[in-house]
């Protein structure tokens, strides 16, 4: 699993038969029937392709706390209105969440965006690392574009504008363009002499996107816990501890 929303990095999957479906159903309700008389508290690990609101009504009567994953869009969605409502509860010194009302797989649910100070380091690393990977594939590029000599300050401004374009966690700080002329003859220029041609060197500095690596910096210090049950029942602190 990965730090970073709780994704499979590897999966399988096999077609399967057709006679395992009424098995998996019946193991399902025997387990169902087991867990709903068994004492409290209880948990129950399950794992499916999605749930769909076709089974809302079976989840609906069983206590779930699952973690949603963060390749869902609604989960992007929570975690940037938590950011901006900025209503954040503490836990503890290095733990706060904010609790947010929604409908979600056919059921109103209670999400619990957390964000803790641990898995605000492991984002800053990795978005360290990734941003010395973009670099790295900037730097050879743009080193191609200021030995390239272009026919007009327009192409050269252009090429530097289609190189930007591929850049995420950066972006230009100050560029310039240098003009290279070409007397025609031999030895040494005269101002009498007669140019032969004229191109254009492109020079630019880039500096890190500071405001985009802090934007995404944030969603990824923390993930979402999503509940059905009421918080009379359990409570924010309960559903994160589980």
């Amino acid at each position: 699993m990965s730090h970073d929303g709780g994704v499979p990095l590897v999966s399988k999957r096999w077609d399967g038969k057709t006679s395992d479906t009424p098995i998996c159903t019946e193991r399902a309700e025997a387990l169902m029937a087991a867990c709903a008389g068994s004492p409290t508290p209880r948990s129950l690990g399950a794992d499916a392709t999605l749930s769909t609101e076709d089974t809302a009504a079976t989840r609906a009567t069983r206590g779930c706390i699952p973690r949603m994953p963060g390749t869902l869009t609604l989960v992007s969605q929570a975690m940037t209105q938590a950011l901006e409502e900025d209503r954040w509860q503490r836990l503890d010194e290095a733990t706060r969440s904010s609790c947010l009302e929604l409908g979600h797989d056919g059921m109103a649910q209670r999400w619990l965006v957390v964000s803790s100070q641990a898995a605000m380091e492991r984002a800053e690393a990795r978005i360290t690392t990734a941003q010395q990977r973009a670099w790295d594939a900037i730097a050879k590029p743009l080193l191609h574009g200021h030995a390239t000599r272009f026919e007009t300050p327009e192409a050269a401004h252009a090429a530097l504008q289609a190189l930007s374009t591929a850049w995420r966690s950066h972006q230009l700080d100050a560029s310039r363009v240098i003009d290279h002329t070409r007397s025609a003859g031999t030895g040494r220029p005269t101002p009498t002499r007669p140019l032969k041609a004229m191109a254009w060197q492109m020079h630019a500095q880039v500096r890190p996107a500071q405001e985009v690596i802090a934007a995404h910096k944030q969603p990824r210090a923390g993930w979402v816990i999503g509940t059905h049950m009421p918080a009379c029942h359990v409570s924010d602190a309960e559903v994160i501890r589980a």
